[in-house]
């Protein structure tokens, strides 16, 4: 009996034993690899098949007559899937494909996967339109489509994506990520393009010009002739809404100020630095006023008093110019339009992405309307306006100067909690209490004071 006993409590113990390195083993791995391997693909790399390929995996394979072979992506992100491939890389635009070869003496089976190499990779409607990109890892062999144009220089492969036209996405879903994806090839890259209407291209010319001085290859109308390349990165890298994390650039060189210089240089902007106003000077007298200009709308989230609010600000000195922003208008125009000015005013939406072109040190003030939405404001044009050296002020409407006050006349508590239903998103304009925004429009005037 006490044997018994001796033999179940040893049991006991070594059971414990086997169940604490089971345990400990994989956590004490981790905490090692923490540095260097994501927990994704940790979990990824003990996982069988092509799915490991998928995750941060850097395969090196060496040949007498192609160098290194190198895959490497990161799907770690909830914006956007990056893949790097460097060796004897063919892209077929006519399909969308694009095959890395092994060397023969490579002991390696084919992998494949797909991709849709656009910044916004949880919107499905964003990527509805977002022609997907077939990846194929290969041995060499005569069957591989043969090179009809062979290029010394990188290229990257990425998607316009569903919502071409409105100014936001065009810039926080595709050119700021391509300039935080192409920038470190310094122009010396190809940019091949999917998804993209030729007035967007025409529209954006001038900054895919700063970006690469090679010409724009438009995937969807290209010939069936492969491009081959030492280097092909499939994706865009994101970082945040409208801006740039220096800290994640290669070699932390770039930054949103340097994307707003190259726009303002693409397009050929003369102004480098805002209006500098003395302390205790009178403005309305002065030569030179601060220019301000006011986006305007025509549909919703729009000035309902706009005559109200211009004349009140040329009361405080203002030189006061009133513009609007349409889908296909004269971009270069109203760039340097927006450049002339010092101040910039506007509603919440797409028409303030044009801040890119305002002269460092000059002023955006946010106009923010009923729904909840000043952290987004704030993330959206807060943010990136001090990532590019300007100021920037922030007015949040009160509950009587939208005019869903009209349509809620006796509940202003469901005023409050609209968040992003649709009444905000069709039916909302702004009338603003013109004495209360002149506070705003002061604190504007602070901000360029030396």
């Amino acid at each position: 009996m006490a044997t018994e006993k001796k033999i179940i409590s040893l049991t006991v113990k070594v059971g414990l034993v086997l169940f604490a390195v089971c345990i400990l083993a994989p956590v004490s791995l981790m905490v090692l690899l923490r540095h260097a391997v994501p927990l994704q693909t940790l979990r990824l790399l003990f996982s069988a098949g092509s799915a490991s390929l998928v995750a941060w995996e850097e395969v090196k394979m060496y040949s007498a007559n192609k160098g290194a072979f190198l895959c490497e992506c990161d799907m770690s992100s909830l914006r956007s899937d990056v893949c790097e491939l460097k060796g004897d890389v063919r892209v077929i635009p006519s399909n969308i494909t694009i095959i890395a070869l092994l060397h023969p003496s490579v002991s390696e089976s084919r992998r494949s996967w797909r991709m849709k190499p656009h910044a916004r990779k949880n919107d499905g409607h964003a990527l509805a339109s977002v022609t997907e990109v077939l990846v194929s890892v290969t041995p060499s062999s005569p069957h591989v489509p043969e090179c009809k144009a062979e290029s010394a220089a990188p290229a990257v492969v990425f998607s316009v994506g569903a919502y071409a036209g409105n100014m936001f996405h065009d810039f926080t879903d595709v050119l700021i990520p391509l300039f935080i994806t192409a920038s470190r090839f310094r122009s010396d890259v190809h940019l091949l393009v999917s998804d993209a209407p030729p007035w967007w291209l025409d529209k954006y010319r001038p900054l895919l010009r700063g970006l690469s001085h090679h010409a724009v290859i438009d995937m969807d109308r290209q010939s069936a002739e492969v491009l081959c390349y030492p280097h092909v990165v499939v994706g865009l890298s994101f970082h945040k809404e409208m801006s740039i994390d220096t800290a994640k650039t290669v070699g932390g060189h770039y930054s949103m100020a340097d994307f707003a210089r190259l726009a303002r240089r693409s397009y050929g902007l003369e102004r480098d630095t805002a209006i500098r106003l003395l302390h205790g000077s009178d403005n309305i007298k002065s030569p030179r006023r601060p220019r301000l200009l006011i986006i305007s709308r025509k549909t919703t989230r729009a000035f309902t008093n706009m005559g109200a609010v211009a004349q009140a600000a040329a009361m405080l000195g203002y030189e006061v110019i009133v513009g609007e922003a349409e889908q296909h208008s004269d971009l270069p125009a109203f760039a340097r339009l927006v450049n002339s000015c010092d101040v910039l005013v506007g509603v919440h939406g797409a028409g303030l992405t044009n801040l890119v072109f305002l002269p460092p040190g000059a002023v955006v003030v946010q106009v923010v309307p009923l729904g909840g939405l000043e952290a987004m404001a704030r993330d959206d044009f807060g943010e990136p306006a001090g990532d590019m050296g300007l100021g920037y002020v922030q007015y949040g409407i009160s509950v009587g100067e939208s005019t869903l006050a009209e349509l809620y006349p006796r509940d202003r508590r469901v005023l409050r909690d609209l968040a992003l239903r649709s009444e905000y998103l069709v039916s909302q304009n702004v009338t603003l209490d013109v004495a209360r925004f002149s506070g705003a429009l002061s604190r504007a005037l602070e901000l360029l004071h030396h």
